[in-house]
């Protein structure tokens, strides 16, 4: 039985080794800082605001160049979705992946047929 485990792990396929080889690593773009006013409940009397800074993971470093022209886009996006939020929204991991997946989805319609890896949070400050 040893011997066969020894002999199977010698064999490494060629193919494996050539598809690790050219994987690149991905390129990373940041984003200017976002601040905005969180929606409030009705009755609220105090303003919460949300800064975030936000760093986009793209599969190819050709596409910043291509991402770059629609930053005032993405920014718009970023802007209006954010201002609806409640402090609520973001409680917890949960609140935080959902808002990762949503501004993912949001910034992969802006500029499809390209499509980011992810949105990757920087800093994340609720105050």
């Amino acid at each position: 039985m040893a011997v066969l485990i020894s002999s199977l792990a010698g064999t490494a396929r060629p193919e494996a080794a050539a598809a690790a080889a050219q994987v690149k690593p991905p390129t990373f773009l940041d984003m200017p800082d976002v601040l905005v006013n969180l929606s409030s409940s009705v009755g609220g009397d105090r303003t919460q605001y949300l800064k975030v800074k936000v760093t986009l993971e793209l599969a190819d470093p050709a596409m910043s160049a291509q991402v770059q022209p629609i930053m005032p886009r993405l920014m718009d996006t970023f802007q209006t979705y954010l201002r609806e939020l409640r402090p609520t929204d973001l409680d917890g991991s949960a609140g935080l992946y959902r808002l990762k997946e949503e501004l993912t989805r949001r910034v992969n319609a802006a500029i499809a047929p390209s499509r980011v890896n992810a949105v990757l949070f920087k800093e994340i400050v609720v105050q």
